[in-house]
């Protein structure tokens, strides 16, 4: 008689949906998980609103969903504000879809910031930008284009809160990393078995993990949630 296997025990730093849940049970992954940060959007709403409407800058960059999110929640509660167009440079497709639904189109979309900034920087016609951004965003994306001669105004539309939470690593059999905050605040207090790989969901989050750890990173297929899910199971499958 042989005893049934044990299951790879996936570890996510932030709580994931019922469905995700349900979807790595049914690929034979246990699941264990902790929020590594918390989101408000708070901001200064007169800002935030001259920002949008500034006609004096060339395009506007929105690299987080976060971000969206705040645009989102500014236009709720002043139902009279109307955003000119102005050429648009967003990170992720979630973001880009998001913005759409709020009737800005995006004109090119990356997968990362500092890819992100390479391509804006070779737009002749951008000579400055608003970076819509949380408090703790790196700076690749602004650094690089004032590098490049590109003005760059960062205002800060949401704030990010590290929770610094220890937990048992000893059993893991992989770790999702879905943002930079998250893998910094992690790391914090925790440090994982050598060899446990770390899937994350884009490059930018990659390296935040390579800063803190010499795991193997795994980046998914697409810099989507649902993307890493799909990523970590063909990894165990």
């Amino acid at each position: 008689m042989t005893s049934e296997s044990k299951r790879p025990l996936i570890f996510a730093t932030r709580s994931l949906s019922e469905e995700l849940q349900v979807k790595l049970d049914q690929a034979g992954l246990d699941l264990e998980s902790q929020d590594f940060i918390e989101v408000e959007h708070t901001f200064n709403a007169t800002t935030f609103r001259e920002r949008l409407l500034d006609s004096d800058s060339s395009a506007r960059v929105f690299t987080s969903k976060n971000a969206v999110r705040s645009l989102k929640k500014l236009l709720e509660s002043e139902a009279n504000l109307s955003i000119p167009p102005k050429k648009t440079f967003t990170v992720g497709i979630k973001a880009t879809e998001m913005l759409a639904k709020l009737g800005i189109k995006s004109n090119v979309r990356s997968e990362n910031a500092l890819l992100l900034a390479q391509i804006i920087a070779r737009n002749s016609d951008v000579k400055s930008v608003d970076f819509f951004c949380g408090d703790k965003a790196l700076d690749d994306l602004p650094e690089y284009l004032e590098n490049k001669n590109v003005r760059v105004h960062k205002e800060i539309v949401y704030h990010t809160e590290m929770v610094y939470a220890q937990v048992d690593t000893s059993n893991f059999s992989g770790i999702i990393f879905l943002s930079p905050s998250a893998a910094f605040s992690f790391f914090k207090k925790n440090k994982i078995p050598s060899g446990i790989p770390c899937f994350c969901i884009g490059a930018t989050t990659a390296e935040a993990v390579r800063l803190r750890s010499d795991n193997p990173r795994i980046c998914a297929k697409e810099p989507t949630l649902n993307g890493v899910i799909e990523t970590l199971i063909a990894h165990f499958a």
